[in-house]
């Protein structure tokens, strides 16, 4: 559940918050380009967890089973939520949910991490 993807997700997702933040100070709507890098965050995500789901079926470790697969089903949902909001707001709110989504779910990966290793 570590790794180089787990990586790139928390990269991109701070990428994203750093464009959000920009885009904020200017007071600009989120424009398509960052709507399209929130949609790649959540593929990453579903990535992630199919990836997290498939490495769980084939571990015999003990950790909090349901807690990991409940993070990494539920994950996805939250920069699609951010999308939707965004995509439907012509204010600079949208870029602020974006930027607060950026920063929430590089922790959420380390946490994934945190339950896949039995901490």
């Amino acid at each position: 559940m570590t790794g180089l993807f787990s990586t790139a997700t928390i990269v991109v997702g701070l990428l994203i918050a750093v464009w959000a933040a920009v885009l904020l100070i200017m007071n600009k709507p989120v424009g398509r380009a960052l709507q399209s890098a929130v949609l790649a965050l959540t593929g990453m995500f579903v990535v992630l967890a199919i990836g997290g789901i498939v490495q769980m079926i084939g571990t015999d470790r003990e950790f909090a089973r349901a807690e990991f697969v409940g993070y990494l089903l539920l994950s996805p949902l939250i920069p699609l939520g951010a999308w939707w909001w965004a995509k439907n707001d012509e204010s600079r709110a949208g870029s602020g949910v974006i930027l607060v989504i950026g920063l929430v779910m590089p922790v959420l990966v380390v946490r994934i991490q945190q339950v896949w290793a039995g901490v």
